[in-house]
């Protein structure tokens, strides 16, 4: 599904996406560089330093739990002990935290309930914040959970969070 999204661009992105993927580690890095490859009109970059300047038109892809700071930086968070990597959730709710920045978030399809709380958040602190609906996912455990805790701004297929993220990003 992240590869629909990010090859549905047509022109460059006007502001920055990140994304906290439950992913194995050794396998991040290798997907950044096939994102980076079919997808010719935005930079993937794979956050593996501990602090990251976010840069517009860039795609980060985490490496491990990250928050996003004021300063528009995402930094590492240390020791954290939660059971995804990176966590979805911590990072929703640093975002949730800037008030200066327009935010929307999207939880796609996924297992548990990781990225719920952190969306309810956003949209609490005003940010606009979608869920995957239940026939495109591919597993309907974190949209699911974000839309039963009234999470959501929004319950949209794969088809519909792509034209809203090319038109939000436009």
């Amino acid at each position: 599904m992240l590869e629909q999204i990010i090859t549905s661009f047509t022109k460059r992105v006007n502001g920055s996406i990140i994304i906290a993927q439950h992913m194995d580690s050794l396998l991040l890095e290798s997907f950044a560089r096939r994102l980076n490859r079919i997808n010719k009109i935005t930079e993937v970059v794979f956050c593996s330093d501990s602090q990251i300047d976010i840069k517009t038109n860039t795609i980060y892809l985490l490496n491990d739990t990250a928050k996003l700071k004021e300063s528009m930086q995402l930094q590492r968070v240390e020791n954290f002990s939660g059971i995804y990597h990176p966590t979805i959730d911590e990072l929703f709710f640093s975002a949730a935290k800037l008030k200066k920045y327009v935010i929307h978030a999207y939880l796609l399809s996924g297992i548990g309930a990781d990225g719920a709380r952190g969306l309810k958040a956003l949209k609490d602190a005003g940010h606009y914040c979608a869920a995957q609906d239940e026939e495109t996912s591919i597993v309907y455990g974190m949209p699911k959970s974000a839309k039963e805790i009234q999470a959501v701004s929004a319950v949209l297929s794969i088809d519909e969070i792509i034209k809203d993220i090319n038109v939000f990003l436009a």
